[in-house]
């Protein structure tokens, strides 16, 4: 998925010539010290600090804040938190992970676990957002999604397409290990949001169209 060096970069300077996707073999509180020192977003998972540095559309971060704002509308008054991209999320489990969603809903209240210090990831939500662009794509909806199932709370994923009109949401059933996949692409049709209610497509793509 990306260029593995041997060198970690500690300034937003020293990573953007390795290109738009990093992996760099780490231990765990090696991660820790360049989460807490650096200045550039990294994720951390089968023993790899992960960057990520695509350029950010206007289509990606309209589509962002689009989604961060009809799910709030839509769960107002209900016991959701909704949550943006510098959310830790750590999925349960012995191995150590690090991720950020674009968008992170969390029913009740937030489980912590303590990473460091006052640094704590939620391992608790049940519905993850990703925003696909170019650079994170295929890593979202592999290596990412295959982190993510693991999560008992989750019950649900979102993938909002950037460069093209398009949402494949995966909704966990009963049976153990099978997700209900829909692939939606119409601007007629509707995102079911949990079992809390769906947005129209038409209303999440609004922006994205008035630029395409």
């Amino acid at each position: 998925m990306s260029e593995t060096t041997t060198t970690i970069p500690r300034t937003l300077e020293e990573r953007l010539p390795l290109g738009e996707a990093m992996a760099v073999e780490a231990d765990w509180d090696t991660f820790l010290d360049l989460l807490e020192e650096g200045n550039y977003p990294v994720q951390y998972d089968e023993g790899q600090i992960l960057s990520f540095m695509g350029y950010g559309t206007q289509e990606h971060e309209a589509l962002v804040a689009r989604i961060i704002y009809l799910l709030s509308v839509l769960l107002d008054n209900k016991p959701y938190q909704v949550y943006g991209s510098n959310l830790a999320l750590q999925p349960p489990g012995t191995s150590k992970q690090y991720f950020n969603a674009d968008c992170t809903l969390v029913q009740g209240q937030p489980q912590q676990v303590t990473l460091r210090g006052e640094m704590k990831a939620v391992t608790n939500p049940v519905m993850l957002v990703e925003v696909l662009s170019k650079s994170t794509h295929n890593f979202d909806l592999g290596q990412k999604f295959q982190r993510y199932k693991t999560i008992p709370s989750l019950q649900q994923i979102l993938y909002v397409d950037s460069q093209a009109q398009r949402v494949i949401s995966y909704r966990r059933e009963e049976k153990k290990g099978v997700w209900l996949i829909e692939d939606l692409t119409e601007q007629g049709e509707k995102v079911p949001v949990l079992q809390e209610g769906e947005i129209e497509m038409q209303a999440l793509y609004k922006h994205w169209k008035s630029r395409g």
